[in-house]
């Protein structure tokens, strides 16, 4: 008996801890119809719907707006992950993510939900100039042109602390901002200096 009185705290102390964590979970601004139902194996699914919701918010999208969905499949090797979506010459395109199966099988949970994020920014800026609104086709440069917008690049950067502020992983994050300062980073001055030699 006095084995069981001992326990009990215990199990009210977990039990209460667990609802804490749960209400904390459904404390959101954005209503359930525009989360993530389901995601691939290895996505966490509530930190993909936190990083979905607070990128809205940043562009002003409806809080509602789904989210694309999202595949694992073989990309190239250089790839992480990609955006998908129709245009005039591949019309039957989904719009959608696809992250590769190698960043899911080998990479870190948090840096598998950033790449997830980059993508989701490029469906939230590719929505954006059509209201949020879902299109035939869309032009096709306009993610490479995301890359160097400076608002986009403040969205991903900040993802990255989005994440830290939920796991507190400083390595994660610190992976996160120099890969994007390295690959966006050098991308954009290359294009900018294109631009100069053709003025």
């Amino acid at each position: 008996m006095r084995r069981f009185a001992t326990a009990l705290p215990l199990v009210v102390a977990f039990v209460a801890t667990e609802a804490v964590a749960e209400s904390s979970r459904r404390a959101s601004p954005c209503p359930t119809e525009g989360d993530f139902k389901t995601l691939p194996a290895a996505i966490d699914l509530y930190t993909a719907n936190r990083v979905w919701c607070w990128m809205k918010q940043q562009v002003n999208a409806p809080l509602g707006l789904p989210p694309p969905p999202v595949f694992v499949g073989a990309l190239p090797w250089n790839k992480y992950s990609v955006f998908v979506f129709p245009t005039s010459e591949a019309p039957d395109d989904l719009f959608s993510i696809e992250i590769a199966w190698e960043t899911v099988q080998y990479e870190d949970p948090l840096f598998v939900v950033w790449a997830l994020g980059h993508e989701l920014a490029h469906s939230l800026f590719t929505l954006r100039p059509f209201g949020f609104k879902e299109q035939i086709t869309y032009p096709a440069a306009l993610p490479s042109m995301q890359h160097c917008d400076p608002e986009f690049r403040r969205i991903t950067i900040a993802a990255a602390d989005v994440l830290w502020d939920i796991y507190h992983s400083s390595d994660q994050r610190s992976k996160m901002l120099s890969l994007d300062k390295e690959r966006y980073g050098r991308e954009c001055s290359y294009l900018l200096n294109l631009t100069k030699l053709s003025q």
